[in-house]
Formats: C-alpha cells, sequence, structure tokens
C-alpha cells in the first residue's frame, strides 16, 4: 500500500484481476470487493475497506475456488455478492457459472486488529455458497441485482430474469430476451434505475427491454462504427445513457431519440474503453478507463441534472429565454464545465474497471489487469465548484 501527494491510495493484489464492485455500508466507510483471474492457480475475494482519517485501505481476504471475470455485490446486504467464473469440467471441458457467496467474518477486537497490522498479516474470512444459476451450456458474462428477489444474468446469446430466494438456496429462471443479431453477441447490460427496463449492447447496437412484458422499449441499431464494451445508466436523468467502445470514444444518449445520435462523444483515451460510470450523488461527474492504462473523471455537466439546477428546467417559458444574457453574466467564472476534469496515470496495465463509492460522493477505485487498485477522490477544485454552484 502507498500513498502519493494527490492523496491517492494503492493495493497490489499478487494475481491478475478484472473485475470490481462497491458494496453497500452501513457504517458509512467506503467499501469494494475485487475478484482475482488466474486460470490455473488458486483465486480469491479481497475486500478493501477505506479508513479516510487514516488515508489508508484495509483488507479481509477470502478463498474462491475459480477464476472470476465479473463481480457484482447487492443493494440490500453488504454481505452478498455473485461472481461469474470459468471451471474445467471432467478434466477438460470449461464451463461458465455463476454464484452467489456470502462472506463470513470472524469478529475481532481492535487489539488483534492492531496486532495483525504490526505483523502485516492481512485477516482471511470464508465463502458461504448460497445458490447458483443453472445457465446451462451459456456463457454468463454478468449478473446484475434488480433487488434481493430479482436478479439478471448476461449471457452470449441470451439474458435472462431469475428469481431468487436467499433463505433456500433457490434460483428459478422466470424469462429470457434472445440476442436480436445472431451476428454479434451481447457484450453488457446495465439496468435502468428509473423502470422494469434492462438495457444491452450488442456489436454496435443499444437495446431495452421491457422487464414484465420482454418486449423492446427502444434501439439505436448500429449506433457507431466500432463495437460497445461498457454501459451505465444516468442515475439521476431518466432516459440518458452512456457507452464506451473500441473505437476510444465514450458517448451519450438520449434513448427518447433513438435516431438522433450521441448527445455528446468524449475522445480523451488512446484505446479500448473498458468501463464507464457515473456518479450517483452527482451524475456530472462520469469515470472512463481504458487499455490506454489511463483513468479519466469526466465532467457533462451541460447535459446532467446539475445543469436543470444551475439553468432550470428546459421547458421554461419565453420569459426565461429572453433572461438567457443575462443570466449567462450572472454564472460565476469558476462555475463547473463541460471536458476532462483530470486523468489519472497510476496504472501500467489495461484498467478493466472503475467504481464509485457507495456513500462517499469523491471517492472511487480503478483496477487493472495486472492487480493494481487505487482509490482516488474528485480533485478539491472540482468538488468545491459543484458544492458552490
Amino acid at each position: 500500500m502507498e500513498s502519493t501527494e494527490h492523496r491517492s491510495c494503492a493495493y497490489g493484489l499478487r494475481h491478475q484481476t478484472r473485475c470490481l464492485s462497491a458494496i453497500k455500508s452501513n457504517d458509512g466507510k467506503s467499501r469494494f470487493i475485487i475478484g482475482t483471474q488466474e486460470l490455473l492457480k488458486a483465486n480469491e475475494i479481497h475486500l478493501l475497506a477505506f479508513d479516510e482519517d487514516m488515508f489508508e485501505i484495509t483488507t479481509t481476504i477470502f478463498s474462491h475456488p475459480h477464476e472470476i471475470w465479473d463481480i457484482s455485490a447487492s443493494k440490500d446486504d453488504p454481505d452478498l455478492f455473485f461472481t461469474c467464473y470459468k471451471e474445467i469440467v471432467n478434466g477438460k471441458k470449461m464451463q461458465s457459472k455463476a454464484s452467489l457467496w456470502r462472506m463470513k467474518q470472524e469478529e475481532k477486537n481492535s487489539e488483534e486488529i492492531d496486532q495483525e497490522r504490526l505483523h502485516h498479516h492481512e485477516p482471511r474470512g470464508e465463502l458461504e455458497h448460497v445458490l447458483s444459476l443453472d445457465v446451462g451450456d451459456g456463457t454468463v458474462k454478468k449478473v446484475i441485482w434488480q433487488d434481493s428477489t430479482e436478479v439478471i444474468s448476461v449471457e452470449d446469446w441470451r439474458i435472462c430474469i431469475w428469481d431468487i430466494d436467499i433463505k433456500q438456496g433457490t434460483a428459478k429462471l422466470t424469462g429470457s430476451i434472445d440476442a436480436p443479431d445472431k451476428n454479434f453477441m451481447f457484450t453488457s447490460a446495465v439496468m435502468n434505475p428509473h423502470s422494469q427496463e434492462v438495457v444491452a449492447v450488442y456489436g454496435r447496437s443499444i437495446q431495452g427491454w421491457n422487464l414484465g412484458s420482454l418486449k423492446p422499449t427502444f434501439t439505436i441499431k448500429d449506433s457507431q462504427p466500432a463495437l460497445i464494451l461498457c454501459i451505465d445508466y444516468n442515475p439521476n436523468r431518466p432516459f440518458q445513457i452512456a457507452t464506451g467502445g473500441d473505437d476510444c470514444k465514450v458517448r451519450i444518449w438520449d434513448v427518447r431519440d433513438p435516431t438522433a445520435g450521441p448527445i455528446m462523444t468524449i475522445q480523451d483515451h488512446t484505446h479500448w474503453v473498458w468501463s464507464v460510470a457515473y456518479n450517483k450523488f452527482h451524475d456530472q461527474l462520469v469515470l472512463t478507463s481504458s487499455s490506454d492504462c489511463q483513468v479519466n473523471l469526466q465532467s457533462i455537466v451541460s447535459i446532467s441534472t446539475g445543469a436543470d439546477y444551475k439553468y432550470g428546467d428546459a421547458s421554461d417559458t419565453e420569459q426565461d429565454l429572453d433572461e438567457d444574457s443575462d443570466l449567462a453574466e450572472n454564472i460565476p467564472q469558476d462555475a463547473p464545465t463541460d471536458g476532462l476534469v483530470q486523468a489519472f496515470d497510476q496504472h501500467e496495465d489495461s484498467v478493466y474497471q472503475v467504481a464509485w463509492s457507495s456513500v462517499d460522493p469523491w471517492l472511487f477505485l480503478s483496477l487493472s489487469y495486472d492487480g493494481r487498485a487505487v482509490m482516488n477522490q474528485v480533485p478539491s477544485e472540482e468538488k468545491f465548484k459543484i458544492i458552490m454552484n
């Protein structure tokens, strides 16, 4: 672990890594879980807790039986999470699986914790297997939580809806959606936080489906010339999504007008964009990460809810329009603006995922393939701009 003058904190795993997830906090402390990805070695789950007062990361390690391709923490229970992993069956066949686990940690007093820190011992916990999703021969890429009783699994060629009973340890398939284009597999998907809708990307296209009727809600066909690798949904503004692709670009879309093209295009990466994440407290802040080993913090204030507070609703009356020139003159010179807030170059390998803290609006974690996790904060200057405006 290390601390730098930029107030970042790094943690190194002795494994290759691809996935992380922020977990719910009951005590106000930011926590994340990371899954390792080693084909022929033992794998682990690392639970990272960030102590803001000490400005350090403490960890608890759990053994996981197989290489982990994706990890998804429960929105309600901080001890529950799904992993998507692959295991070798009968000594030769590789099979994809998705399982729900519960973290079990030994209760320790402060003196025992201090002794472990003194001897550089990392506490270890146990994983309890709760249930698995029967995905058959499909390749499951990720599991998305709808609530504590329903999850969505994303496979190569279908999306499945499951009713789960955590107490009974059972999962029941209640519906499925086939990939619309047989030439392209599903790459990723996200839940619409504003309605019962799942939005998925495949090839160069984006499509949404109503979870009740399983019918399409919108389609953006061949939205861009490059393949789409990641997607996120604005938690505060309905109808707005962000995607990243292998053309190094991030695009923001308004799904109400699928033929209009992106409402904003960002090109500050030099290689494939693997992860995009809205800040759930301030949706004008967007994180992106790429194979160029870089994490970018972007401001998209002009198309965020921050713009509503600054300029008023877009449907304001003519009187408001007449006052636009006066309003513009009164905007503070240090108000947030669109553009790159800061590029973080603390990784030396592809950065596959970024995630915001579930409790601290200014804190985020990035993870690269070489097992380096870096905790960073929104620069103070940008933070004060947002707070004051």
